[in-house]
């Protein structure tokens, strides 16, 4: 997919394994903040990066950042059961290899 983006772990052991919830079964990945994949458009992972840089929450249908506060919580607002979670130093480092990746 062309304009489509998904923010995963940079450094996990590359499992991938069956976890019951409280709905059945779900998918889980050692690449992923939570339970759900982060992802969306080019537009959307730079308004995630805007809101992490003025310490913001911004949601759209499948991506959602709240940098308000320490933790940094995101989360698929569409698929997410449980938030991913990362320092303020850590969400920092994001914002700057979201804005060498893409334009705006």
């Amino acid at each position: 997919m062309g304009d489509w983006y998904v923010i995963e772990r940079a450094v996990h052991d590359g499992r991938s394994w069956i976890e019951p919830t409280k709905y059945g079964s779900s998918l889980r990945l050692s690449s992923r903040f939570g339970d759900a994949d982060v992802e969306g458009s080019a537009f959307e992972m730079c308004e995630i990066a805007k809101a992490i840089e003025q310490r913001e929450t911004v949601s759209f249908k499948r991506c959602s950042v709240d940098a308000s506060s320490e933790p940094v919580r995101f989360c698929s607002p569409r698929n997410s059961q449980v938030d991913g979670e990362c320092s303020l130093a850590e969400a920092d480092e994001l914002v700057t290899l979201i804005r060498s990746k893409l334009p705006g």
